[in-house]
């Protein structure tokens, strides 16, 4: 019995270590959000090649996402996990001391290769260490620990930028990435003794071969795209609006109020929002249900956001609010992937899910930026392009369109619910 509860103890610690890990690499993947005005000054970049260096992050997360399932079904999650902290803290200096767009760009990349591992290391962490019943409810704090890290992260790093600059917050997010590498490489366990003592008996390691036949199987299964491409429309609140375009848009419809303040009211909502539909749908065994409320809402809560003439702030706060919290029910996506999937494959299994996730921070940060040029007006302000509420108001309409869309194809969308 002290042996279970000890083994249980540390696998919530070991748990919650990868999920800070996901909270760390949050805070740096949000960082160009907030100083937008002094990247875009300081690199004379334009919104196109602004929304571009940012989607560098993205470039090599979402095809990342295929490998990093593969490697961690085949060797574990202590060293690659230290390793991708390494390539955040790498990638972070380079950030902050690039010279020039191409070598920020470079920086990016790094970060996002590094990034690429943490919330599927986390889910793998998780079904290795931790009951089957929590695993839904750990996807949901996992997902809200990073939302934590976003909805202070915009209030903290912007109040930094505008104290120490942009090149020295971006050093802070190094110093902590330093920090985090000896502790996650020593108390990171891959599985408890137990289970590596019986799979040493029972099986041998997983080969090269039938991972990739599992894999293959994954790719094969409609669900899984049905499922990955509404996770992909549901996340666009994250990737498309808070972690970029959401500020500089709050900052033009908004101009009298801290536009990182309310954006942080969308962190907020999928801070409190995903581990209670988390646990609500582990309680209900519902899956499609939610997901197909939290798609529809979401249009509709965005399109009031983007389309109302300058309304109250707190009612404005409010309908943020509500958008992250009925968008983070894009967390379900996971549990539907897990429970579609062999147990050995499941960090797979997630990982496919996330790259499709990803895909729409590839593609819709530079769009935006795209059309924003192009329906920029010719006004500058020190030498950076000033873009109006009307221009932002014609590049947005892709949130609204992309989230219906996402409830349309949840009618497709099956559950199975499988104990493991």
């Amino acid at each position: 019995m002290i042996k279970t509860k000890t083994t249980s103890t540390l696998g919530w610690i070991i748990c919650t270590l990868a999920a800070i890990f996901y909270c760390y690499e949050f805070l740096l993947r949000i960082e160009p959000s907030v100083m937008a005005k002094e990247l875009m000054q300081a690199f004379q970049a334009n919104a196109t090649e602004f929304g571009i260096l940012s989607a560098f992050f993205y470039f090599i997360y979402t095809p990342m996402q295929i490998v990093v399932g593969l490697l961690l079904d085949l060797y574990g999650s202590r060293r690659i996990l230290t390793l991708a902290i390494i390539a955040c803290a790498v990638g972070s200096y380079i950030f902050g001391a690039a010279p020039n767009l191409l070598i920020a760009s470079i920086g990016r990349l790094l970060i996002g290769f590094g990034s690429a591992f943490a919330f599927v290391c986390a889910l793998k962490l998780a079904a290795s260490w931790l009951p089957a019943r929590f695993f839904a409810l750990f996807v949901g704090l996992t997902t809200a620990l990073g939302m934590l890290g976003g909805m202070f992260g915009v209030i903290i790093l912007s109040s930094l930028v505008h104290s120490i600059g942009w090149k020295q917050t971006i050093n802070i997010g190094t110093i902590i990435g330093a920090v985090l590498i000896p502790i996650i490489w020593l108390i990171i366990r891959d599985k408890p003794q137990a289970t590596l003592l019986q799979e040493n008996h029972t099986k041998p390691k997983p080969q090269y071969r039938e991972t990739f036949l599992g894999f293959l199987k994954i790719l094969k299964n409609p669900q899984m795209w049905i499922n990955g491409l509404i996770a992909c429309s549901m996340y666009l609140a994250l990737s498309l609006f808070a972690e970029l375009w959401g500020i500089p848009f709050l900052t033009t419809a908004y101009p009298n109020h801290n536009a990182s303040v309310s954006c942080s009211m969308v962190f907020l909502g999928w801070l409190i929002g995903s581990p209670l539909i988390g646990y609500i749908s582990d309680m209900t065994r519902s899956r499609k249900i939610p997901i197909s409320i939290g798609c529809l809402l979401s249009a509709i809560l965005i399109s009031l956001i983007v389309y109302l003439p300058p309304m109250n702030i707190n009612l404005l706060h409010l309908l943020l609010f509500l958008f992250g919290v009925f968008s983070s029910f894009e967390i379900l996506c996971f549990a539907v992937s897990g429970e579609n999937s062999p147990k050995p494959l499941i960090a797979t299994a997630s990982a496919f899910t996330n790259s499709l996730t990803m895909l729409g921070g590839i593609a819709s940060q530079p769009l935006i930026g795209k059309i924003l040029d192009a329906t920029w007006s010719g006004q500058t302000l020190d030498k950076v392009r000033v873009y109006s509420l009307t221009n932002y108001k014609v590049a947005l309409i892709i949130l609204p369109i992309t989230f219906f869309l996402g409830f349309i194809l949840t009618f497709w969308l099956r559950e199975n619910h499988n104990e493991k």
